[in-house]
C-alpha cells in the first residue's frame, strides 16, 4: 500500500500538501493519512489569558476546519483517508511520527521560495527518521 503521511501545523501548508500529492501520477493503493498538529497558546509562552482546556478546545477546532478542508479536497480525487490531531510541540509531535513505521512517506506543504526551506526540510527528514521527504 502507498501510505503517505501529510503533517502540517496551519492550513495553508496542508492544502498544498494536498494539492501536490493529487498533481502525482495516481497510485490506486494510495492512502493518506493528514497530521494536524497543534500546540496550543497557553499564559507562560506569550501573554494569553485562557485556560488551558480552552486553549485546547480552540486549537482543536480549528485543527478540525483544516482536515474538514483537505478531506473535502481528497475525496473529491477519490483518495482515501483519515486523519487525527496531535496537540504539542511540533518537534515532538513529529518526532512521535517519525517512530511509526506504516507509512512510506512524508510530504510537507512549505512555501516554495520560503527561506528556512532547506532547513525546515533537513528538520522533518531528521525527526522522521527517512532519508527522503517532499516538499512542495
Amino acid at each position: 500500500m502507498a501510505r503517505v503521511l501529510i503533517p502540517f501545523s496551519n492550513a495553508d501548508d496542508g492544502v498544498r500538501a494536498v494539492r501536490r500529492l493529487l498533481d502525482e501520477p495516481r497510485d490506486p493503493r494510495l492512502d493518506v493519512e493528514l497530521l494536524a498538529i497543534v500546540d496550543p497558546l497557553t499564559s507562560g509562552k506569550v501573554a494569553v489569558f485562557v485556560s488551558r482546556a480552552k486553549a485546547e478546545a480552540q486549537s482543536r477546532a480549528a485543527a478540525e476546519r483544516w482536515i474538514a478542508e483537505l478531506q473535502q479536497l481528497l475525496s473529491a480525487a477519490g483518495v482515501q483517508s483519515h486523519a487525527r490531531i496531535a496537540v504539542g510541540p511540533v518537534r515532538e509531535m513529529l518526532r512521535s511520527a517519525g517512530a511509526r513505521a506504516d507509512f512510506d512517506r512524508v510530504l510537507l506543504g512549505t512555501r516554495a521560495r520560503g527561506m528556512l526551506r532547506h532547513w525546515r526540510r533537513h528538520l522533518v527528514a531528521h525527526r522522521m527518521h527517512r532519508p527522503l521527504v517532499s516538499v512542495s
